[in-house]
């Protein structure tokens, strides 16, 4: 066994010089450093005795760069109150934390798995949203992303965004970290304190009972009862593209939205209105697709409806659709067209039957929103005298003959 050096002076001769030699024992073996006088020789040696009292035998094993980073630390945590020692071991648990997270790519497609029973169109969506968010953080873990990371993307999103995606993306972020605290894979949702951006709430527009008429006296019969039950029953138009015949009881008077069909993944029951049952009946069927399976079909009779109806101009379409979107006298496009008001239909029948009811709650949860929204965007915008009017359109009281725009 070999023995431990003792720091030690001794004396040595070169070349007729006399020196001084430092020894003492380091954490990878013994050191030597020769002086040239026994008081340098000396002063190095009570060095080496009070750094071994202090620290042990690793104090020499120490480099002069990390020397230097440690004094560099030291002035990072001056008037702290805080140790070295304090700093190394936190950040050493905060790596830690980092390192024992989810990789963010696994936890995404773990996130957009657990969205299986939600609609395809919601889950195409957040599919589109999540690869977004997981090329943010490229070999990140779920415990190493920080608040301040969520909310650098969503300020990166917002110069190219509108503040609506933003906010929805943010939205998507919160649920995705949501749905990591409850698999265990972060204590806390960084995303939670991040800002939520400022949407300018546009006005919701709603029809007069004639320019209603007008569409439906122009609606072809592929479309009808699609119509009928966005203008009357206020679903939303994703809903009505996959709804089937099987879940309209015009017996019971009632529309099951079940949780493939709505927007929200959560089932509800609408009531259908009497005249809206006075459009549905003769369409009827046991089973079926209630909306034409083809998308591309179902705009350009769409389209050709609006039209007709005084609404336009719009862009790409058939040939026979852009000649009715010009003036058959001059050739010309038609001044009389207006733009269509989007999801129109939904927001009169939500807006009608606030003024003629007044059931925030019972609106709210047939139309699948919550109170809160009815009354920011619908309550007020129609008087009880036109809601009876709007109610009150049958398919005997549009008759055939109503081609005209009729404007409020």
């Amino acid at each position: 066994m070999p023995r431990k050096a003792t720091p030690a002076v001794s004396t040595i001769l070169n070349r007729g010089r006399t020196y001084y030699r430092v020894t003492f024992p380091t954490a990878v073996g013994r050191k030597r450093e020769i002086y040239s006088t026994r008081k340098k020789a000396g002063e190095r040696l009570r060095e080496v005795l009070e750094d071994a009292r202090r620290f042990g035998a690793t104090a020499d094993a120490v480099t002069a760069t990390q020397r230097a980073d440690a004094s560099s630390a030291l002035q990072v945590l001056a008037g702290t109150g805080r140790s070295l020692t304090e700093a190394a071991r936190f950040l050493l648990a905060d790596i830690k934390k980092k390192e024992s997270g989810k990789p963010m790519d696994k936890a995404i497609e773990a996130f957009i798995r657990s969205k299986d029973a939600s609609s395809e169109t919601y889950r195409k969506t957040l599919k589109s949203r999540m690869h977004q968010v997981g090329k943010f953080f490229p070999g990140a873990t779920t415990t190493g992303v920080t608040g301040e990371d969520c909310q650098r993307m969503l300020d990166g999103a917002a110069g190219r965004l509108s503040p609506g995606t933003v906010g929805q993306y943010r939205d998507a972020i919160i649920g995705f970290f949501n749905f990591c605290q409850h698999r265990g894979w972060r204590e806390s949702n960084p995303a939670i304190g991040t800002t939520q951006p400022k949407i300018r709430q546009k006005d919701v527009a709603i029809l007069t009972p004639g320019e209603a008429a007008v569409i439906l006296a122009n609606c072809p019969d592929d479309l009808l009862p699609g119509v009928a039950i966005a203008m009357f029953c206020g679903l939303r138009q994703a809903e009505i593209s996959r709804l089937n015949w099987r879940n309209v009881n015009l017996a019971q008077g009632i529309i099951t939205v079940g949780s493939g069909i709505a927007k929200t993944a959560s089932r509800r029951v609408c009531s259908i209105p009497a005249n809206a049952k006075a459009w549905l009946t003769p369409h009827v069927q046991e089973a079926g697709p209630l909306w034409p399976a083809s998308k591309s079909l179902a705009r350009a009779l769409w389209v050709v409806c609006l039209i007709k109806s005084g609404y336009g101009p719009f862009t790409g379409l058939a040939p026979d659709a852009r000649t009715l979107q010009n003036d058959p006298a001059t050739g010309k496009p038609r001044a009389d067209l207006v733009p269509w008001p989007g999801n129109a239909m939904r927001h009169s029948a939500i807006s009608y039957r606030i003024a003629l009811e007044r059931d925030l709650p019972r609106i709210a949860y047939e139309s699948g929103n919550s109170p809160s929204i009815i009354q920011r965007h619908y309550n007020g915008l129609a008087s009880p005298e036109a809601a009876r009017a709007y109610f009150a359109l049958t398919p005997d009281a549009v008759g055939d003959d109503v081609i005209e725009f009729r404007a409020a």
